[in-house]
């Protein structure tokens, strides 16, 4: 398209902090500069996973870095290791006071993209688009905030009614949606009352699609491999669960990420003492590929929370990207995906008998494992990123080509 914009991306979470939201948006304002697109980023400084920020950030309230038709500013925010209630409303309202200052600052912006979660970010991004009258595009990766409270991030009854009502606000004022999974958008579209969602899945990393296809891994032992969060979402008991069925046998299980519940899992594995299980640090983007096809397979769980069956984790695509087997220990729409593109074995989530069972099939079958793999590859490039962000670019040029709205 011939059409050059301005987009204004308010984005609490954004590399260099590793995790699927990060990696969401990083490509998403990576392709729409390579395609020519003047894009202003607005997140945070990076402390994510574990609440400390990184070094060489935290130290000044706005760290901007300039490059060409890409601006990043780094706002800093009230960050903490301990995740209190009251801890996460500091944290993601600093950065709310943050991108409303932005945003009111901004000129010259034919687009204001937000994402979300967290609410408030988005919040703040959308009603100083209604002030100024500008365009406003919501992005939406979990539905927020039902998935804190599933999760236990938020209790307090009467925050969380005031935020879903702030939900209803925040999709009558945008005039789109996109949204990571169908049922996303179906709950958007109810809410909103009208039909604003558009479908744009996490997909698979162009840069993983790129690689080479490597054959399985023929040394012992079987490598069932993890790499993402290790939090509350994730359901990773099931791996100890698992290994405590296997001990003894060739069997490792690689744990690779960071998160709130990575010390307990170190403590449990320990105490149970399951050698088998190995936890290692986040690795870089660019060595992702080359960890992903080290292993034999590749796991994707959740929790067994129903809200979590409308998810698909971003995950999933990478690993049909590398031509991994999966074993989803997962239900609804990443069962559903996994199924269809006949990419993996499908188990009841956090339950670690299934997922020992799920290991000795793979493991004693090199076969299958491989002709799983080819199928999840075949069927990733349907799901490039790159696709999405074409997508992308199509909703932004269309909402921008639209009258004004009027200013609140």
């Amino acid at each position: 398209m011939s059409t050059s914009l301005r987009v204004l991306v308010i984005t609490q979470y954004f590399p260099p902090e590793p995790g699927g939201a990060q990696n969401r948006l990083g490509s998403f304002v990576d392709g729409l500069v390579a395609r020519g697109h003047d894009v202003t980023v607005v997140c945070e400084q990076p402390n994510h996973p574990g609440g400390v920020f990184h070094p060489g950030f935290g130290r000044r309230l706005v760290v901007t870095e300039r490059s060409e038709r890409r601006t990043v500013h780094r706002l800093w925010v009230a960050t903490s290791p301990r995740k209190t209630t009251t801890r996460r409303l500091l944290f993601y309202g600093t950065f709310a006071a943050g991108a409303a200052i932005a945003v009111a600052l901004s000129r010259g912006q034919d687009v204001v993209f937000a994402s979300s979660p967290p609410l408030p970010g988005a919040l703040a991004a959308a009603a100083g688009a209604a002030i100024r009258g500008a365009r406003f595009v919501l992005d939406v990766r979990d539905l927020w905030p039902a998935a804190a409270e599933a999760l236990g991030e938020l209790s307090d009854a009467r925050v969380l009614r005031a935020l879903e009502r702030a939900e209803r606000w925040l999709y009558g004022r945008s005039e789109a949606v996109t949204a990571a999974t169908l049922p996303f958008c179906e709950h958007i579209d109810r809410v909103a009352g009208r039909g604003i969602s558009v479908h744009l899945p996490n997909g698979a990393l162009d840069e993983l699609l790129a690689l080479p296809e490597r054959p399985v891994p023929r040394r012992v032992p079987f490598t069932l491999g993890y790499v993402g969060n290790l939090g509350l979402a994730q359901g990773l008991s099931i791996v100890l669960d698992a290994a405590e069925l296997l001990r003894g046998s060739d069997v490792r299980f690689l744990l690779v990420g960071d998160g709130p519940l990575a010390a307990g899992l170190r403590e449990e594995r320990d105490s149970r003492g399951l050698e088998a299980v190995q936890l290692r640090p986040l690795v870089a983007v660019e060595q992702l590929g080359a960890l992903l096809q080290s292993c034999h397979a590749l796991l994707v769980p959740l929790s067994s929370h129903p809200l979590l069956a409308d998810f698909i984790p971003s995950k999933l695509y990478d690993a049909m990207a590398v031509g991994r087997a999966t074993i989803v220990a997962a239900g609804g729409e990443t069962a559903r995906l996994t199924t269809a593109a006949g990419a993996g074995i499908v188990v009841p989530p956090e339950d670690g008998e299934a997922l020992a069972a799920a290991v000795r099939t793979l493991a004693q079958d090199p076969a299958l494992t491989s002709a799983l793999g080819q199928r999840g590859r075949s069927a990733a490039a349907a799901h490039a990123r790159s696709r999405q962000i074409a997508r992308l670019e199509q909703v932004l040029i269309e909402v921008s080509r639209r009258l004004p709205p009027v200013p609140a």
